[in-house]
């Protein structure tokens, strides 16, 4: 499972900066080892994290304003719809997406999303997963790296939640 996927979805500053410095870290290490698994050594690269292994292992990545938040019939679940503007995986779609995800506030820990609220969202394959959300400045920085690693995730299976060679 990929640990960007796991990551509650971000609302304050706080959260913004860590995902910042996360995509960073991410983009410092591929470039650094070349998106190998037998690179440097560390805290960083412990993980072998691997941009390719992200987007095979998410089910979604699409950008897009979000049209309204309803609950599900399962409970701590809600209805996601989304007016997509990018769909990155799949590379096509519905112009208004509906999802079925883990509702963020289930938990009392993070606000649910507002109609009007401009995301990049990463789906997890596993439908357990918090939906990753990306706001503001952090889109441009993530779409790139989505972007770059979409053309080496191809045809890839996600055999180890995205770390090392999936």
């Amino acid at each position: 499972m990929s640990r960007w996927a796991r990551r509650p979805p971000d609302v304050s500053e706080e959260h913004r900066v860590l995902a910042g410095a996360a995509v960073a870290g991410l983009v410092f290490g591929i470039a650094f080892d070349g998106g190998s698994t037998d690179g440097p050594s560390g805290p960083a690269t412990e993980a072998k994290l691997s941009a390719e292994g992200w987007v095979a292992c998410s089910q979604v990545m699409a950008e897009g304003e979000v049209v309204s938040v309803e609950e599900a019939p399962e409970a701590g679940r809600v209805l996601l719809t989304v007016a997509v503007t990018d769909w990155f995986k799949p590379a096509t779609g519905e112009k208004e997406a509906r999802f079925d995800v883990v509702d963020p506030a289930k938990d009392g820990a993070y606000p649910r999303w507002k109609p009007g609220e401009h995301l990049l969202l990463v789906i997890d394959r596993d439908p357990t997963a918090y939906v990753t959300s990306y706001r503001g400045d952090d889109i441009a920085e993530v779409r790139h790296s989505i972007e770059r690693a979409l053309p080496g995730a191809a045809g890839r299976e996600c055999t180890d939640g995205g770390r090392g060679d999936v």
